[in-house]
């Protein structure tokens, strides 16, 4: 009997997450759009929101933190997957944020998926709570994406193997920097911080899709 061993994640296939997960932000995002709680509202009106809506509610949680998440965490293996290849440990390490990025991006759905069928308008706390709960650790996975960008773009050259092209790293800087900003503004529910996601999210979703074909590029 012969077994044959699984190597790295095609380059087609990590090309092709990251265009999964920017599709599936904006297919979460469209489900949801204007219905969805923010952070700053009331535990009456996320727990309103939830129990007025919970096919949409469900429909972007599972959008934005599944199937966008398996995109992240493809993409996140292909950078680790490359380091290896070439010897680069910061693209690794940078690699590795990614993927703690997509397992953080797990934790939120498994929180939505609790906080959003047991919404009850007559005890808005729990669902408040784990609303909360859901933004603080939105913050924390924006500071591993945060990590992912720089590292990345300082790790990009490597000896005779470059990564990113220079407008992806000009854009991955950028990202590192705005997602900063919102993750700290997330982890601490400021309503002053969290608008700049607003910019930070485009940013993440052009990023992640050039990261994944700039893998498909490299050997």
């Amino acid at each position: 009997m012969t077994t044959t061993a699984k190597g790295p994640a095609p380059g087609s296939v990590v090309r092709t997450a990251g265009y999964v997960h920017a599709a599936a932000w904006i297919l979460g995002l469209a489900a949801a759009w204007g219905t969805a709680p923010e952070v700053g509202d009331t535990h009456a009106g996320i727990t309103a929101a939830y129990a007025d809506r919970p096919v949409q509610a469900m429909a972007q949680a599972l959008f934005v933190h599944g199937v966008a998440a398996v995109g992240l965490l493809v993409v996140g293996s292909g950078l680790v997957d490359w380091a290896r290849r070439t010897g680069n440990t910061a693209a690794g390490l940078a690699g590795w944020a990614g993927r703690a990025a997509g397992v953080l991006a797990g934790v939120q759905l498994v929180l939505e998926l609790i906080a959003i069928p047991g919404a009850d308008p007559a005890s808005p706390g729990r669902t408040g709570a784990l609303f909360e709960a859901v933004q603080r650790t939105d913050g924390v996975k924006m500071l591993a994406l945060a990590a992912l960008a720089a590292v990345t773009c300082a790790a990009s050259r490597h000896r005779h193997s470059t990564l990113l092209r220079r407008w992806e790293v000009v854009i991955g800087w950028v990202l590192a920097v705005t997602i900063t900003v919102s993750g700290i503004g997330y982890l601490l529910l400021s309503t002053a911080l969290t608008p700049v996601a607003f910019i930070s999210l485009p940013l993440l979703l052009i990023w992640i899709a050039a990261l994944g074909a700039a893998l498909r590029r490299r050997p």
